[in-house]
Parts: structure tokens; C-alpha cells; sequence
């Protein structure tokens, strides 16, 4: 028996593929560990998309490069895939999806959904017919099954419910019957975990951080994260506004922060392009900002609904002038509500501009995870009560200026986009400007109380590491496991870097860097920092996530160079 198996749908937009895919994931999860992410092509109708689904006896956060069982949709759906086919893999769907030649080539199953639907009563229940085949296939529980399809569509009525019912009844049946069989058995020690997607957890981090404003204009793969949020307007008081363009966005945040409200926003790499100009406003004024850059491929709008990690230097180096900032990016679920809630904290605290640095595969992929803990304190703010002697950026011990907001106390809270004095009026004075910007700048000397370090799971004598950032956390992690000669380290704290990494860098015999790019952008930002030569680098930009299976391979391959 295999430990896990994949199970691929492939079809165009419209056909219902993701509804498949909600319908299994929520089933399953009661039964099993299960791991899934969709790949699309940017149209709403049309096109070839497939949605992947790994199903395994341990946890997973990873998908796998082979295929198991493929479900055709139509006509269009098998030529894009014939590269991740192995010889035993077994494809369903109908006759006329297959060439005479392609039924000869590979191992094919003749299933007509839509006949099966009819059955029930109407051709639109196919798809949830197919998802009675394949828990048929699984023997997996009919009455959590019929939960999910009660939940998803008892607001059409019962007649629709009991149509859909009968249809995945008809599927499942039919899968009991049929000489296909899945070489897969759950773990009888299976441990239920939640079912959620990286926007998920930034939500809830958000929330738990204290967010009472956001302000974005709508740009996949960020606008799920403003939709979340636009859900609990009522429940937490979240203030969402839909800005004319992602400049005024950026700049409505800094307003709100300089009022005393815990603002966010969430774009993608083309809208933070227009963003940059506020970046600086926020450096130079010392305003806090949270700001969520979900990456996708460029140049330009290059592949908007597929993946990639090419925007780090543009987080990195965006805005004119030097001054102090923060990067997250997270790889864990878990990680994710601390690593928002903790943006939240740390905006306010240093008064500077933290970025959430994810992707559309970490964003949207459906995945299990522990019971979510909250994160404690982060909503507590920095602001001080002014008196009529205020300064807003007076020179203080503790070397951050006290923040006040207009309104709170008896003094006024000047800003200012030039170089300014203590009070925060205009200066040309050349001994102020080195003072404010040493001020600004020491902030990187103060933040390193604050600095996470990597997670480092595998080998403890971290001889060999496999070092990688945000989303590769669970497709490295889950080979690492198997392959006791790799140490993985996995940074979820992108900048600035602990002055610890160093010495885990200089005393390793091989450090190799896994990254979704196409220059190594975190490799070089290593190198800048610690000065050590990182050349050995695994990087794929086709637009797609690694696979444990390719990544492994390559990964060992790199190892015995």
C-alpha cells in the first residue's frame, strides 16, 4: 500500500473542478490527512485548470509531481498532464476524451458522470456524482458526505439536495462495483485537524493583531485576504474600504495609523509597484503600516493566477532613501496568524513598515493544521497620551520617538514628508538630518531583540542544509523527514537576519538553497549579510510550486555533486 496517492481533476473554468475539490477535502478530512491546491488559467470560462489532491496516512502540507488517478472533464484535459504519468496510472472519464491510440497507451476507465447525473434527475449534478465515485473508490463515509452536500446547497431547497445526494449515492455505488481500485489505506491512528488556506490564518492573525481598518484596491492573489475581512466588518468592527487605485490605498493606511487606528493592506506585486512612494512617506514619517504582498510571476501582469517568489527584492529595496523595515513571510499555517498578529505588533511598536511577503500557492492551497493558538498582546498599541510640550520625534532614551495620535492629550502631533526637527517641522539643518536619520536607522540595532530564527528540523549535526523561505516550507520539510543526511532550515523572518544564522552557515559542509525564483533573490540576500558564497541553488519560476517527488530528486542530486 502507498503512503499517500494523488488524485488530479482536470477540466475548464466553469466545470465545477473546485467544487469537487471542496466536496472531497471537507469529506475526507474526517477520515484522513489530505493536502490540496488547484492550478488555473487567468479566464472565467474556458481554458485547461486541474485541481490536485494528495491524500496520505501522515500529515502533509505538499503536493506530489506524479499522479495517481486522473478525472477527465473533457476533451482538452490529458495532453498538459501526459508528462506526470507513470505506468500505472489510472484515468477516467468519458470515451470521447480519449484518441483510439491514447485508450491503448494508458490505463483507461470509460465513466460518464453525466449519465450518471441524469439518473438523479439532472445533468448539473455530474460533478457531485464524480465525487460519489471517488469516496466509493476510498470506502469513505457516506454520512459526512451527505453533510457536505446538505451544507453546500439546502438553500436551493431540499428537492436540489436530495438530487445531489442521489447522484453522489449513484457514484458511489457505481465505484463499489468497478475494477478500479486505490492502493491506499488511511492510518488507523488518523488525528482530525482543521481544514484552512493561508488567507485564512492571515485573517485570523489580522484580528487576533487588532486590524480595524484595511484599504485596498482588489489584485489576486491579495483580494481574498480583503474579502475575509470585509466578513467580520460586523462581528470585530473592521472598517473595509475599497480605495480608487493602490496608491491611495497605501496612503489611506498611513492615515489611519497616524489617527490611532491598526491599519492594513493587502495587493500583489504589481499593485505594491504603485505603493512604493508611500513606503518612503512611511519611513521618513515614522508612521507604522502592515502590508500584505501576495506574489505572483512577473514582469507586468506575466501569470496572475499562478505562483511564485520574485517579489522579495521589491519588498526589500521599495522606496527612496534608507530607512528600517520588517519582512515576514510564512510557511507554516500555524505561523501564519502569530507571524500577522505579530506585524501588527511590531509596526506599532518600532513605528515602521512590516511586510507579510506570501503567495498564491501558500494563499490558496487547502491544508490541515493543529488547533490554532492565538496570539496574546499583540493588540495592545504604543500610543502615548501628548502633553503641550509634545514632540513627535523627540530624541528618547529608549531611541524610538513617543507616537502620539491628534485628539489624545493636550499637545499636537505634527508630521512631516521633509527632513524635520524634533517637533516635526520643516529643517535644512545638516546636523538634524544626521541626527533624525541615525535615529531612524538605529531602529535595525533595537528590532534585534525582536528577530525570529529559522526552524531547523532534520539531522542535528546540520552538515548538509536545505535552506528555504515562506511557502517550501512543507514540500522541504516532508523530504527532509524521509532523508536523514539533510539538516532543513526554514525562515519565516526574512529581514532583518539574526546575527546567529552565520554561524550555522560557515560551520555547514553544503548549503543548498530551494526558492520559487529564477536569480536566487533569498540566497543573495544571504550572501549580502554574512558573506559566504552560496552557489548550490534549486530554483524553479515556471509558475508552478515544487513537488516533493521532483524537489527530492534534485535535492539528492545537489547532495552528491
Amino acid at each position: 500500500m502507498k503512503e499517500s496517492i494523488t488524485i488530479v481533476l482536470s477540466g475548464e473554468a466553469g466545470q465545477g473542478l473546485q467544487t469537487v475539490e471542496e466536496f472531497l477535502v471537507e469529506s475526507l478530512t474526517h477520515e484522513t490527512y489530505v493536502f490540496s491546491s488547484k492550478e488555473v488559467m487567468s479566464r472565467v470560462r474556458g481554458g485547461n485548470n486541474s485541481v490536485e489532491i494528495r491524500i496520505s496516512n501522515h500529515p502533509i502540507q505538499a503536493l506530489r509531481y506524479t499522479i495517481d488517478y486522473l478525472f477527465l472533464f473533457n476533451n482538452h484535459s490529458l495532453e498538459r498532464l501526459v508528462p506526470r504519468l507513470h505506468d500505472k496510472t489510472q484515468i477516467i472519464g468519458e470515451a470521447s476524451f480519449l484518441t483510439d491510440e491514447q485508450k491503448k497507451q494508458f490505463n483507461f476507465t470509460e465513466m460518464n458522470f453525466i449519465e450518471i447525473a441524469k439518473q438523479a434527475g439532472n445533468r448539473m449534478y455530474f460533478n457531485v456524482a464524480m465525487f460519489g465515485f471517488i469516496s466509493g473508490l476510498l470506502n469513505s463515509s457516506k454520512s459526512f458526505a451527505h453533510q457536505t452536500i446538505t451544507k453546500r446547497f439546502i438553500r436551493k431547497g431540499e428537492d436540489v439536495v436530495s438530487g445531489n445526494i442521489q447522484a453522489f449515492d449513484l457514484g458511489y455505488e457505481l465505484a463499489q462495483g468497478s475494477p478500479i481500485k486505490l492502493d491506499f489505506k488511511p492510518n488507523d491512528n488518523f488525528k482530525p485537524l482543521k481544514v484552512m488556506t493561508g488567507n485564512d490564518v492571515l485573517s485570523i492573525g489580522a484580528l487576533a493583531g487588532g486590524v480595524n481598518y484595511l484599504a485596498a484596491y482588489p489584485m489576486s492573489p491579495g483580494t481574498t485576504l480583503m474579502q475575509l475581512l470585509e466578513a467580520k466588518t460586523n462581528e470585530f468592527g473592521v472598517l473595509v474600504e475599497q480605495a480608487e487605485d493602490e496608491i491611495a490605498a497605501l496612503n489611506m493606511v498611513i492615515g489611519a495609523w497616524y489617527a490611532g487606528a491598526r491599519a492594513l493592506t493587502t495587493t500583489s506585486g504589481g499593485g505594491f509597484a504603485l505603493m512604493t512612494e508611500a513606503v518612503s512617506l512611511a519611513g521618513i514619517t515614522e508612521n507604522p503600516a502592515v502590508i500584505h504582498v501576495a506574489q505572483r510571476p512577473g514582469p507586468a501582469t506575466g501569470l496572475p493566477t499562478r505562483t511564485e517568489q520574485a517579489d522579495l527584492n521589491l519588498v526589500l529595496y521599495a522606496g527612496h532613501g534608507e530607512f528600517p523595515r520588517i519582512i515576514f513571510a510564512p510557511g507554516k499555517l500555524a505561523t501564519g496568524v502569530e507571524l500577522m498578529a505579530r506585524a501588527f505588533h511590531l509596526a506599532d511598536k518600532y513605528q515602521v513598515p512590516v511586510f507579510m511577503l506570501s503567495d498564491q500557492y501558500w494563499l490558496e492551497s487547502l491544508a490541515q493544521t493543529d488547533t490554532i493558538v492565538l496570539p496574546r498582546n499583540y493588540a495592545q498599541n504604543h500610543i502615548v497620551e501628548t502633553t503641550r510640550d509634545y514632540k513627535r520625534y523627540a530624541f528618547d532614551a529608549s531611541g524610538i520617538s513617543p507616537r502620539g495620535i491628534p485628539g489624545f492629550g493636550k499637545g499636537f502631533v505634527k508630521v512631516d514628508s521633509d527632513e524635520h526637527d524634533e517637533e516635526g517641522l520643516l529643517t535644512e539643518s545638516f546636523d538634524m538630518r544626521v541626527r533624525m536619520h541615525e535615529k531612524r536607522l538605529n531602529k535595525f540595532n533595537l528590532m534585534k531583540e525582536d528577530l525570529l530564527e529559522p526552524t531547523i528540523e532534520g539531522n542535528p549535526d546540520k552538515k548538509n542544509l536545505v535552506i528555504g523561505w515562506g511557502s517550501t516550507y512543507g514540500v522541504i520539510s516532508e523530504i527532509v523527514s524521509d532523508n536523514p543526511e539533510f539538516t532543513h532550515v526554514h525562515f519565516e523572518h526574512i529581514y532583518p537576519l539574526p546575527d546567529s544564522v552565520e554561524d550555522l552557515l560557515r560551520n555547514a559542509d553544503k548549503i543548498i538553497v530551494v526558492e520559487n525564483n529564477a536569480t536566487g533573490q533569498f540566497a543573495n540576500l544571504l550572501q549580502m549579510t554574512y558573506g559566504i558564497k552560496l552557489n548550490q541553488r534549486i530554483l524553479k519560476y515556471n509558475g508552478e510550486p515544487f513537488h516533493v517527488d521532483e524537489l527530492e530528486q534534485k535535492l539528492k542530486e545537489k547532495a552528491h555533486d
